[in-house]
């Protein structure tokens, strides 16, 4: 299997840098930049990390493809970015994505489709920063392995299949276990002192041990949560 050697990005920012975590944009740009500009965010200093499924279902889905570009901007892959990839030679996923926001994505040339894809593999599945005060990982779906650096092991691996049990790549990218079917397997997640993610989305953002869930449905309620981490 030939696994991306970018799965995992590890990200230093200057000392001072004013560093913000935006819960799940599903194609709402304007509505980003209204809380961006509520927030006082400096475009020049401070730098923005997103939890990933930057598109579909809002109706500004070119327009939040344009963020990728700007050097304040950071994101981890989300699901919706996964079906981008799949959804082209993958009738199955493609079905799944148009049914879950993604129609828009699939009337475009395929020329435009090959040129988003490509961005979207380019994404991480994992940001680490480092403030020299604390350690902070941004996930999009679910974090089942309570030790960060085995985390990050399992999810340079890729997308292994083996019978009866689930990759960490998929699960951070689908998973949903530690929020709505909590365990015993599950823990203070070690090595790490706060964790991000998106995904399922909650009427307010929600901490699970030091797993922060922060998707309040943009889409369907027209908020963003953005919250200043260092």
């Amino acid at each position: 299997m030939n696994v991306p050697n970018n799965l995992v990005r590890c990200l230093t920012f200057t000392s001072g840098t004013n560093v913000f975590v935006v819960g799940d944009i599903h194609g709402c740009y304007s509505i980003l930049f209204k809380e961006l500009d509520k927030l006082g965010f400096n475009f020049q200093k401070d730098i923005l990390i997103s939890v990933g499924d930057l598109i579909d279902r809002g109706d500004e889905n070119l327009e939040c493809i344009t963020l990728l570009d700007y050097p304040w901007f950071h994101m981890i892959r989300g699901n919706h970015e996964e079906m981008c990839i799949l959804g082209r030679t993958d009738k199955s996923i493609r079905d799944m994505h148009s049914r879950n926001g993604g129609e828009w994505f699939y009337n475009l040339s395929e020329h435009q489709q090959q040129q988003i894809a490509q961005k979207f593999s380019e994404l991480p599945v994992l940001i680490e920063i480092n403030t020299g005060i604390k350690k902070i990982g941004f996930v999009h779906a679910d974090v089942e392995i309570n030790d960060w650096e085995l985390l990050k092991q399992d999810i340079q691996k890729g997308n292994y299949s083996i019978p009866g049990v689930t990759s960490a790549y998929k699960n951070a990218l689908w998973g949903r276990g530690r929020l709505r079917n909590y365990s015993y397997q599950y823990d203070v997640v070690t090595k790490i002192d706060e964790i991000y993610l998106g995904h399922t989305i909650v009427r307010e953002p929600v901490q699970i041990d030091n797993c922060f869930y922060i998707d309040v449905g943009s889409f369907y309620t027209k908020k963003l949560f953005i919250k200043k981490v260092s």
